[in-house]
């Protein structure tokens, strides 16, 4: 859109408060206006781009799929601009911009993040989480290794991926030998940024890839497959740390278990040598370590 001028930034801004909070009441108390000039804001916004934000009662609406994305991104733009007000105010130098993928950062670090500021409050962490250039240098870096790549100097090991065939409660009921089969007939999940997966799943089970023909929705990200599962709109592969929180809680099942892929994830330090660099790689670790490993 190259005519920012036309840009709602008040509702932008009330939307934002409200999918953060996941209350209008809280977004109201937040920026100190009434709970209906959030929820004009919030129509105009919709009425603006489209697309519903939230679904469900008015008196307990919640984030639609595109109203969590779109919020997520609207949080990420926003933290930028504190940013840089408070670097251009300030010359804070305390900054710790660390580079992940999208989905990484919204299912397994920002999660994590506060035991992270709470330990160390003094740096601010900045993420970078497309694949464009970042304009600042990348202190921190959470990679992908594709099979058979060696490990660089500059990086060390964190983990190797788990898959798993995950689907929702509604779409696995039976015994393990039925839902098994029942998978079969789902629709398949996939992703764009990964579309061999299931071939993937495939050989690490010993199953029979599925014929080709079934139904097959296809997803620009992983987090949106992931929704998509959650939502009970057929089956996806997806990595253990993206699900582990979804399996546990019962929001998803996975019939055959995890596997280890041939993928691991490694962190690169851009720039050596520096204690915030230091500390974040130490923490980062020690979550990785006590994060539970999935159930046989």
């Amino acid at each position: 859109m190259k005519n920012r001028k036309n840009l709602p930034v008040a509702a932008l801004r009330a939307f934002e408060a409200a999918a953060r909070h996941g209350r209008l009441t809280a977004a109201a108390e937040e920026l100190a206006v009434t709970h209906g000039a959030i929820s004009r804001h919030v129509s105009h916004l919709e009425a603006f781009i489209s697309v519903p934000l939230f679904e469900g009662p008015r008196n307990r609406p919640r984030l639609t799929m595109e109203g969590r994305v779109f919020g997520f991104a609207l949080t990420a733009a926003f933290d930028q601009i504190e940013d840089a007000i408070r670097i251009v105010a300030k010359g804070d130098d305390s900054t710790l911009d660390v580079a992940c993928l999208s989905t990484f950062a919204m299912r397994w670090l920002i999660p994590r993040l506060h035991d992270f500021t709470a330990k160390y409050p003094r740096y601010d962490v900045r993420l970078a989480t497309d694949d464009r250039l970042p304009r600042t240098l990348i202190d921190v870096q959470i990679a992908v290794l594709p099979p058979g790549a060696s490990i660089p100097d500059n990086c060390s090991l964190l983990f190797q991926e788990q898959l798993g065939l995950v689907v929702a409660p509604s779409a696995a009921t039976g015994e393990l030998h039925c839902v098994r089969a029942g998978t079969a007939t789902l629709p398949r999940l996939e992703t764009r940024t990964r579309p061999h997966v299931w071939h993937e799943w495939s050989r690490l089970a010993n199953q029979d890839e599925q014929d080709a023909a079934l139904a097959t929705r296809i997803f620009d990200h992983y987090h949106l497959t992931i929704e998509a599962a959650l939502g009970g709109l057929g089956a996806a592969i997806a990595p253990w740390h993206l699900v582990a929180g979804d399996v546990v809680s019962g929001r998803l099942v996975a019939p055959y278990g995890f596997l280890h892929s041939d993928y691991r994830y490694v962190v690169k330090v851009e720039r050596p040598g520096r204690r915030k660099i230091e500390h974040f790689v130490e923490w980062l670790k020690e979550a990785i370590a006590d994060f539970p490993a999935p159930a046989p």
